[in-house]
């Protein structure tokens, strides 16, 4: 986008009707999801990511540009998840595992995700030497084949997977097979929708517009982005494992408060870094702690209500993405008059709320 002339306005304006207009579509399709086959929401995302891409490699039109953005979420890799099926992925992924293994697992799969995101940012950096040989534009519109070449694959794998729900009532332990009451289950779901709004409008302020920070501080080029971003990604794969053990050890609660405090610190520090090289490195640590927990917070959401996993996970998703698509505008906004600084001391505020909270609700929730 800032290759074909878009400021950063604009680009803010982007990102947040996209995380708008995607936050409500994962939580009206998660609401219907229980009714259907998940495995066809899946499909049909693929088939509608490899025909955005089409679209988009083959016009340089910034109307049809923003409309293929918004649908397929280009440019904020989606967390590697379905986008606005995200949730009915998870939730997908949720009815095929045991319950005694879902910290594990989710935290696995997260694990793959950020390894095949950090390959797929290394593979976004060829355009960078591509624009040597010919138009930059087209050069970048070339990452579009790759996002073709990849959901193909991506359709096939998943047409593979054994489409077979486990009835999780029957693995849990008798010990656990309290019954909750509805009114109690409904409280939590309302606590939960005001969590995820803290952090959704912390990560508005820090994340959609981190790249373009990077751009906009330091004149990073999409070759150096491409460096530090697949280091960080590569690194929270590993750490999303690393949480594994740590939630045997200290409960997946205060696992996930005390990686993200120290992810919290990191961005600090990174905002006040005076080169790139160190914004870099502070932006790696904090996207190891960060992140790498994402697996058991997950697990955490689904554990609130059992019988309602697809519930409880649509509104952790709509919540978080409704509020997070009102940072990247305010912050866009900021960016055009080069003050670097303020969105990000915004979402950190936002985020020190949202970790005490964090800890206080779920520490009754332990999987």
């Amino acid at each position: 986008m800032h290759q074909i002339g878009w400021n950063s306005v604009y680009i803010g304006a982007l990102f947040s009707a996209s995380l708008f207009i995607n936050g409500t579509l994962s939580f009206l399709f998660g609401l219907t999801a229980g009714k259907y086959d998940k495995k066809k929401f899946i499909l049909g995302f693929q088939v509608i990511l490899i025909i955005c891409a089409a679209i988009a490699f083959f016009t340089s039109n910034n109307f049809l540009l923003g409309i293929v953005a918004i649908i397929g979420g280009f440019g904020r890799s989606g967390m590697g998840g379905s986008g606005p099926f995200a949730v009915i992925e998870v939730s997908w992924l949720n009815d095929l595992i045991k319950y005694s293994r879902k910290s594990a697992i989710f935290s696995l799969n997260n694990s793959l995700i950020f390894f095949g995101m950090g390959v797929g940012t290394m593979i976004a950096t060829v355009p960078e030497f591509l624009s040597n040989f010919i138009a930059p534009a087209l050069a970048f519109r070339a990452i579009f084949l790759t996002i073709i070449f990849w959901n193909i694959i991506c359709f096939y794998l998943i047409t593979k997977v054994k489409n077979d729900p486990i009835t999780q009532n029957k693995d849990i332990d008798k010990s656990k097979k309290e019954n909750k009451d509805i009114s109690k289950e409904n409280k939590s779901l309302f606590i939960l929708f005001a969590l995820n709004t803290l952090n959704g409008l912390s990560l508005g302020f820090i994340m959609p517009l981190l790249p373009y920070w990077f751009k906009l501080k330091f004149n990073s080029n999409a070759f150096d982005l491409g460096i530090i971003f697949t280091i960080s990604l590569f690194m929270t794969s590993l750490s999303s494992i690393l949480s594994i053990y740590l939630i045997q050890k200290l409960g997946a609660a205060k696992t996930v408060t005390l990686m993200r405090l120290g992810g919290l610190i990191s961005l600090l520090l990174m905002i006040s870094s005076p080169s790139s090289l160190l914004a870099g490195f502070f932006y790696m640590l904090r996207s190891f702690l960060n992140r790498g927990n994402i697996g058991a917070r997950q697990a955490l959401v689904t554990n609130i209500t059992r019988n309602k996993a697809t519930l409880a996970l649509s509104i952790n998703n709509f919540s978080q993405i409704l509020s997070l698509s009102i940072g990247p505008f305010i912050t866009g906004i900021f960016f055009a008059h080069k003050d670097y600084i303020t969105p990000f001391i915004v979402g950190a505020i936002f985020q020190i709320l949202y970790l005490v909270c964090f800890y206080i609700f779920f520490k009754n929730y332990e999987v």
